[in-house]
């Protein structure tokens, strides 16, 4: 089993790198291959695309929307808060396992949910928003 995972928190200071270990430390001990991308204070460097290409699922450990998302069109993912893998990463490694296996795995890019996330971050957040009312249509 080979999985990517892609990391980032509001700050991207420690909870991205220690969510990053955290899988890093669940894939060791379920005996599997992960390559951990984390989108942080102090940059990022990409996942080469061979190794997206090759994964069976990706992870996606993110509080904020994910840099370039387009490259994992087409792969079985799991979307998943930072904090929910610092609380108990063995079971979102277990949930991304299984994922992967399942026929009705959804894939990045395909249906609505992905096309939903995306069109909220790209516009600042839904219509409508909290941020919307405070500050209005200025």
């Amino acid at each position: 089993m080979k999985i990517v995972a892609v990391t980032s928190c509001i700050t991207g200071i420690a909870h991205t790198y220690m969510a990053a270990e955290a899988l890093e430390q669940a894939a060791k001990k379920a005996g599997v291959e992960i390559t951990v991308e984390t989108q942080g204070s102090a940059g990022s460097t990409a996942i080469p695309q061979s190794a997206i290409d090759s994964a069976d699922i990706v992870i996606f450990a993110c509080d904020l929307e994910v840099k370039n998302k387009a490259r994992f069109n087409g792969k079985p993912f799991v979307q998943i808060g930072v904090s929910k893998v610092l609380a108990d990463a063995d079971s979102v490694l277990a949930q991304a396992i299984s994922t992967a296996s399942s026929e009705k795995t959804p894939k990045y890019g395909e249906g609505s949910s992905s096309k939903t996330s995306s069109s909220k971050t790209d516009k600042g957040g839904s219509e409508g928003g909290l941020l919307k009312k405070i500050f209005g249509n200025k």
